[in-house]
């Protein structure tokens, strides 16, 4: 195991914040806190590379830039890199100080001794300290950019697949975290983009999303079901659920006992001795009534299957999405009669709708158009799905079995199906709407910040 010294790299100027960055409270304590803590159990030391404030924590050394004041990150890792090889370490793993919550398997992804860097995050990195000397004379030669030094020290860009953290660059961003943080089990904080159909540029947003995760039910001892779930009242969920499909009577069942288990929850009770029978038959013959492709499935592993990821890019533009989002209400012909279905549209590259399936379940919509496409022989590579629904797990899991490498939504998603769609190298869009849309997952950058 190398011998690594930890550097929160807090030397920026805060112009967007309109105060010390380093200093603001999350939960209590100030980002700095929180960045040396995620560094303690890793490192054997840590260091702080930036401006001294009379609030940070005495009992941390601060590095002053190295070779002068005012190079930005590069110049608190010069001098992080520098005060390394003096004292023997074999290398640096750095994080910014406004970046939050810091990944539990930072340093495992990035694969020490590096040099290596989170790809789209490359202030969080290992760098060997032997490179000391090279990035002093990077600066001497008037490079300034982490990108430049990135590529000149060969550093690997790793992509993450889990939770991405929160660029805390405003206030705004500092809210919306510590209000996912104060839901707790509930709810996640993602970092997205705000897509302007008018100007076509974006710009960086937060989102608080509610989790989703696989709760696998057994009852007597005999899997019962599996459904996704926000995990929070689980008792409730689990009594409840029993309750509405005739199982027991509330006085019936003693109590729930829950499991954490690779991404879910496992949830066991015992029911009366004249329930058996019934269990058994519904747990051979239990089907989704919404398609949903989830109940049934008695383990949290089977619900969490890993996706193969899509092999083609997208080729559409905002004006492509605009185009069809102003047009998808006219073929709704069954909601607009009845005002209680969903719709699930396959657009092409150019935003014309190309076919239209509807249905009282999100998820029988999508199923309908998938089978559209392959019954009519419709290349599907370079177009996208567009519905009007809320983004769940099991939404982005057929579109990107179904080979189609975008969705966009005019709904908010869930957790699970952010994560789903960084696995499945998902282009994904949420909030769709006639002004602006939130840009959730974007593998190919085709909407990169303020690129047209």
């Amino acid at each position: 195991m190398p011998h690594l010294l930890g550097a929160v790299l807090a030397g920026g100027r805060s112009r967007r914040f309109g105060s010390d960055k380093s200093d603001a409270l999350l939960n209590g304590k100030s980002l700095l806190a929180h960045a040396i803590e995620s560094l303690d159990e890793r490192v054997a030391q840590v260091v702080v590379c930036g401006r001294d404030s009379s609030r940070r924590l005495a009992e941390t050394q601060i590095l002053a830039d190295r070779p002068e004041a005012g190079l930005g990150p590069l110049g608190g890792l010069c001098a992080a890199l520098h005060f390394a090889h003096e004292k023997g370490f074999d290398a640096v793993l750095t994080v910014p100080v406004d970046a939050h919550p810091i990944a539990d398997d930072l340093l495992a992804t990035l694969e020490a001794p590096g040099p290596a860097v989170i790809a789209d995050h490359w202030l969080f990195g290992i760098w060997p300290s032997a490179l000391a000397q090279k990035l002093e004379n990077h600066l001497h030669s008037g490079n300034r950019s982490v990108r430049s030094w990135v590529e000149a020290c060969g550093a690997d860009r790793i992509e993450y697949r889990g939770r991405p953290p929160i660029n805390v660059n405003g206030p705004q961003a500092l809210a919306a975290l510590e209000t996912g943080m104060a839901l707790g089990a509930g709810a996640e904080t993602h970092p997205v983009r705000e897509l302007d159909f008018e100007t076509l540029d974006t710009s960086d947003a937060t989102r608080v999303v509610p989790v989703e995760i696989p709760i696998a039910i057994e009852f007597n001892g005999i899997g019962y079901a599996v459904m996704m779930a926000t995990p929070t009242d689980l008792e409730d969920f689990v009594t409840g659920f029993a309750l509405a499909e005739g199982l027991a009577r509330p006085e019936e069942i003693d109590g729930v006992d829950l499991f954490e288990t690779g991404g879910g929850w496992v949830a066991r009770a015992n029911l009366p001795a004249r329930s058996h029978q019934r269990l058994l038959e519904r747990a051979r013959s239990r089907v989704s009534e919404s398609s949903c492709g989830i109940c049934g499935i008695d383990s949290v592993a089977a619900a969490l299957a890993p996706i193969d990821p899509v092999d083609a890019i997208p080729t559409v533009g905002p004006a492509a999405i605009k185009r069809a989002l102003d047009t998808m209400r006219s073929y709704q012909k069954l909601d607009q009669a009845t005002g209680a279905a969903h719709a699930a549209a396959f657009c092409n590259s150019e935003g014309d709708i190309v076919l239209v399936r509807e249905d009282v379940g999100r998820h029988n919509a999508l199923d309908k158009l998938i089978g559209a496409l392959g019954r009519a022989g419709v290349d599907h590579r370079e177009g996208f799905v567009l519905l009007t629904a809320r983004c769940s797990q099991e939404l982005v899991e057929k579109t990107v079995r179904a080979g189609i490498p975008m969705l966009a939504t005019i709904s908010a998603p869930s957790s699970l199906a952010i994560a789903r769609a960084r696995e499945g190298r998902l282009t994904l869009l949420a909030l769709a709407r006639s002004d602006t849309a939130l840009v959730v997952n974007d593998p190919h950058q085709l909407f990169a910040k303020n690129r047209p």
